[in-house]
């Protein structure tokens, strides 16, 4: 399993590539006076049931594809905990816009205004987060794990959606041994947090996490391992011309 450190590092590694590329596209831009669109790189988006451990899957991806040196940039894996990181440690989030053209730029803006503008303060703080997401997703190269990410990128073409489903006893096992507590504790944490989740999405977002229509791979975890559900992800990409 990769460190965060060690996805630090990955993440630093794409936000140079990010900036050297745009560099690259406004040079173009200003010999031949009009805007040229960098090369769409793809990007996947992991949403899981609570005790599937998604990030897990997400972590194995990149130890695969980044195991081909000549891959540019370096794949990285963001979860909850490394989004804030990148807003608040790595100082990332305000480099990342400056990655974009002027086009891209304002293409975003006019998308997150159109979600998020009309939705009530409880959802307008997810605004910031909302905006990273999207970026990080324009770039490429990154595994989005959670935070409603299949929503927010939806419009965004180039990108892969995966849900991670498991049944409950599965789930159960997992988080007891994770957490370290019973089963029948660990049972009312899954169902605590799926509700809180799922209905937050539902309401704020007008968005059904369950729905398998939103999904372009639907994985039942309980059949397969981490490497196999990874391995299953990247296959279905390469069927699908991603790679």
């Amino acid at each position: 399993m990769i460190r965060y450190s060690s996805m630090e590092k990955l993440i630093s590694s794409q936000l140079n590539y990010w900036k050297q590329q745009k560099n690259k596209v406004e040079i173009v831009d200003l010999t031949r006076n009009r805007l040229i669109e960098s090369t769409k790189l793809p990007f996947i988006t992991v949403s899981r049931e609570y005790g599937c451990f998604g990030y897990r899957i997400a972590e194995r991806i990149t130890e695969i594809l980044n195991s081909n040196k000549k891959i540019t940039p370096p794949w990285a894996a963001y979860n909850r905990e490394l989004l804030d990181k990148v807003m608040k440690d790595l100082g990332l989030s305000s480099g990342l816009m400056e990655t974009m053209t002027g086009n891209a730029r304002k293409t975003m803006t006019d998308l997150l205004q159109t979600y998020f503008d009309k939705f009530p303060p409880q959802i307008a703080v997810y605004r910031k987060l909302a905006e990273t997401v999207k970026v990080l997703a324009e770039v490429g190269h990154v595994i989005l794990v959670g935070r409603a990410s299949n929503f927010i990128t939806k419009d965004i073409p180039h990108g892969f959606h995966v849900r991670i489903i498991a049944s409950m006893d599965f789930k159960i096992d997992n988080v007891a041994a994770a957490q370290n507590v019973s089963k029948k504790e660990a049972e009312k944490i899954i169902i605590s947090k799926t509700k809180d989740r799922d209905n937050f999405i539902k309401e704020y977002l007008r968005y059904d996490v369950t729905e398998t229509l939103n999904y372009d791979l639907v994985i039942n975890n309980a059949g397969h391992s981490t490497d196999e559900a990874a391995r299953l992800i990247i296959s279905t990409m390469k069927l699908k011309g991603f790679f």
